[in-house]
């Protein structure tokens, strides 16, 4: 213990400032001065000592080397990546080679292509429910929003082929998530129905709260759309705080013309009875050839503007030209 020893030394310093009271006034001033600094270093460390723990050293360095064997693993798998999609060349029906390589690719958090390499292996074994949930996760961890369709689609897959209660808690989360009144209240008239899921009457009391959120629909925000070119596919409208990835409404539109009106609905806002509109916030649309999200066609941001003063301007129809 160093402070220990530094309190030693104080001890010893001021039994020898005892011994020389007799000492000019210039050398009792100095021999303060050190005396305050040796008091003042034994309480910095004294407190220091508080805050570490010094018993829990050993810990630490598990910690370290853990850490430098999680680094090693993950050099060793970016590594080892080339040489399974070689040998997949050459085996594509290798249900484990797929399985194999969408974990390598979801541990170095490349999700897209681990995305790619869990179908493929989905498809080869549909039946394989580890495999499955590995999928769902690796979607969800890519973007719920993007994938959207997919993970409702195989979120309720694995609930009809396990019955397992967590997939309909897991899909009820998501759904909160993507704004989905619809898909909450399908969700959760399943819940309530499950019988090894406890607090039947918390679910029941949300999904009244949902139901008459969805009987007060009301219009949020008008916008008149006009784009100077010619776009096919689709349009992803999105509300969102600045700042924040996680959108607060989303709409998809069909591009059928070049002008055309968006309303945005308490339908389309987060989940809640009370639907909290920040006064400031971005609109963003972004376009994408296929309805549905997946790593293959993801949108493309084509427009983006501040709404400021919401209170002022929730009344007007918004011009927008891109």
């Amino acid at each position: 213990m160093i402070y220990l020893f530094l309190l030693g030394l104080l001890v010893i310093y001021l039994i020898i400032l005892s011994k020389n009271r007799d000492a000019s006034d210039d050398s009792k001033s100095s021999r303060l001065k050190i005396t305050f600094v040796l008091v003042l270093s034994l309480f910095t460390l004294y407190i220091f000592s508080l805050s570490y723990d010094f018993t829990n050293t050993a810990k630490y360095k598990e910690i370290h080397t853990k850490n430098l064997s999680v680094r090693s693993n993950i050099r060793t798998i970016k590594e080892n990546i080339p040489k399974l999609e070689a040998r997949l060349l050459n085996s594509s029906n290798d249900f484990n080679g797929w399985l194999m390589l969408g974990k390598s690719y979801s541990i170095i958090k490349n999700y897209q292509k681990a995305s790619k390499a869990y179908q493929v292996a989905i498809n080869l074994s549909p039946d394989n429910m580890d495999a499955l949930r590995e999928y769902i996760l690796v979607l969800r961890s890519d973007s719920e929003i993007i994938n959207k369709d997919l993970i409702e689609k195989y979120l309720s897959v694995y609930f009809n082929k396990t019955d397992d209660p967590q997939a309909l808690l897991d899909l009820l989360s998501f759904s909160f998530n993507v704004n989905d009144n619809s898909l909450a209240q399908t969700t959760l008239t399943k819940i309530i129905k499950h019988p090894d899921i406890a607090n039947k009457k918390e679910y029941k009391k949300l999904l009244t709260d949902l139901v008459n959120n969805s009987n007060n629909n009301r219009t949020i925000l008008h916008l008149s759309v006009s784009s100077k070119k010619m776009y096919e596919g689709y349009f992803f409208m999105i509300l969102k705080e600045k700042n924040i990835n996680q959108p607060f409404a989303i709409k998809r539109v069909s591009v059928t013309s070049d002008n055309f009106e968006v309303k945005f609905t308490t339908d389309d806002f987060m989940i809640k009875s009370n639907v909290d509109i920040p006064d400031n916030f971005e609109f963003v649309i972004k376009h994408s050839q296929s309805d549905r999200f997946t790593s293959d066609s993801r949108p493309t941001e084509v427009f983006r503007m501040d709404i400021n003063n919401y209170k002022e301007t929730r009344d007007i129809k918004l011009q927008v030209t891109f």
